[in-house]
């Protein structure tokens, strides 16, 4: 492995998972209204995975000699819960995008490396497709009826 470009794509991952921190605790904070109860959990927990990810992310930076960044990605402000979700969606699947750029960095023999990175992006790829279910269900708002399921089969 390009063990210069691997750290800085890391850094680039840790830049944004500092990003989804602080985007993520903070609609946990301003999550309001019926589905608070919901989602304030759903915001608190992506932000403490994304916490973990940049733990494991800045050791793994160290351990290959780098130095960690201290920048973050851009963090989208909003009150409303479906901007939130939308936000939330866009964040998980760049952070697919970037592992699975880091992930094409590794060697055959880079198997620790490899694992590590192809743990997180299937955690990256759950939340985003645990969202997209969730944005496929159409108006959140109390009162209204979702789109009618298609039958197959």
């Amino acid at each position: 492995m390009d063990r210069a470009a691997m750290i800085e794509k890391l850094n680039e991952i840790l830049k944004w998972e500092y990003a989804g921190l602080v985007q993520y605790t903070q609609y946990s904070f301003l999550v309001r209204g019926t589905w608070r109860e919901v989602y304030y959990k759903l915001f608190r927990d992506s932000g403490e995975e994304a916490l973990e990810h940049a733990h494991k992310v800045g050791d793994k930076i160290a351990a290959l000699g780098g130095v960690t960044t201290v920048e973050r990605g851009e963090v989208k402000v909003t009150t409303d819960l479906n901007e939130m979700l939308r936000n939330s969606l866009e964040m998980e699947r760049r952070h697919v995008e970037l592992y699975t750029q880091a992930i094409e960095l590794c060697e055959d023999r880079d198997v620790g490396m490899r694992n590590l990175l192809e743990d997180i992006c299937q955690m990256e790829q759950d939340g985003a497709d645990h969202l997209s279910k969730i944005l496929d269900e159409g108006d959140l708002s109390v009162g209204t009826s979702a789109r009618p399921q298609q039958r197959t089969g």
